[in-house]
């Protein structure tokens, strides 16, 4: 803010404090002090972390378990024991198939990076920080895309890195039956690094909510609701009568993000790619009404 004030010789002149203006650099700043300072928000991103891991951990023996047992019913039928009839237990888009490991413990990274979001901004509204928030930046969206940014970092590079140690774990356990998963595995890297995208994406739309709702218990219960609630609802639509229904659940965002993980076609479910936009297409669908309340809406 600039202030006018007079000089010796009573000449008014304009002070230069605060005409340098608020840089999106300081307001990124300003919003990674916020979510680094408080020790419970570190702290529950190192459990993610643990938490992704370990139940990638018990995927990995959880397959074992079923390639295992199908070795064992072959080795007493007599049958030679190859690695096509091991994977014969994951048919290609059930969404279990090995070079899927690295994203076996997804769902729990989702559910507390997509909670952590709402709070990330609805907090705010009910302490009435956010008043100061936009008192700082009166553009506002700055300070929303600051926290997106935030968001969608921390999300990547924890699921990323929980993907990379998950696939280290599961790397020796297959070795036994020849079923050597290397990083060079058809998948295994597209699915490492999709897996950070789709978490960023869910992060961005808890944000979203976040910000339309302004409540914290609201937006992770809407959060919550569209991926894990809507996903156990959606099947129930195979008992409704006619072919029509039973391709509806692929395009719910927990499903379609799914099929965005995989890869190749598979007859009847939508490809990868066609997927990824539809979640796409789920984020704007908060993302822009969200902007659009943070910039008309009083605080």
């Amino acid at each position: 803010m600039s202030t006018t004030t007079e000089n010796r010789a009573g000449v008014p002149t304009r002070s230069s404090a605060g005409t340098g203006g608020v840089t999106f650099g300081g307001v990124v700043k300003s919003e990674w002090i916020k979510l680094r300072s408080l020790t419970s928000t570190q702290i529950l991103l190192i459990l993610t972390l643990v938490a992704t891991v370990g139940i990638g951990a018990l995927a990995v023996l959880i397959r074992y378990s079923f390639i295992n047992q199908i070795a064992q019913r072959a080795k007493e039928a007599g049958q030679t024991v190859t690695p096509e009839l091991l994977t014969s237990a994951f048919p290609k888009g059930s969404g279990f198939e090995l070079y899927n490991l690295p994203n076996a413990g997804l769902q729990i990274g989702t559910l507390v990076l997509g909670s952590l979001a709402v709070l990330f901004i609805s907090s705010e509204y009910a302490t009435g920080m956010i008043r100061s928030t936009m008192n700082a930046v009166p553009k506002r969206i700055p300070a929303f895309l600051a926290k997106a940014l935030l968001l969608v970092v921390v999300s990547y590079v924890i699921t990323t890195i929980a993907a990379f140690l998950t696939f280290l774990i599961a790397m020796p356990v297959f070795r036994g039956y020849n079923l050597d998963l290397t990083w060079s595995t058809d998948g295994v890297m597209y699915s490492i690094f999709t897996g950070g995208l789709y978490v960023a994406g869910v992060a961005l739309i808890g944000l979203s909510l976040g910000a339309l709702l302004r409540n914290s218990a609201g937006g992770v219960t809407v959060l919550v609701a569209l991926f894990f609630v809507l996903s156990i609802a959606s099947g129930f639509l195979s008992l409704v009568p006619g072919d029509f229904w039973k391709y509806v659940p692929q395009y719910i965002p927990s499903e379609a993000g799914g099929r965005f993980l995989a890869i190749g076609h598979v007859d009847g479910v939508i490809d990868p790619w066609q997927g990824g936009l539809i979640f796409l297409g789920y984020v704007l669908l908060f993302l822009i009404p969200a902007l659009l309340v943070i910039k008309k809406r009083d605080v």
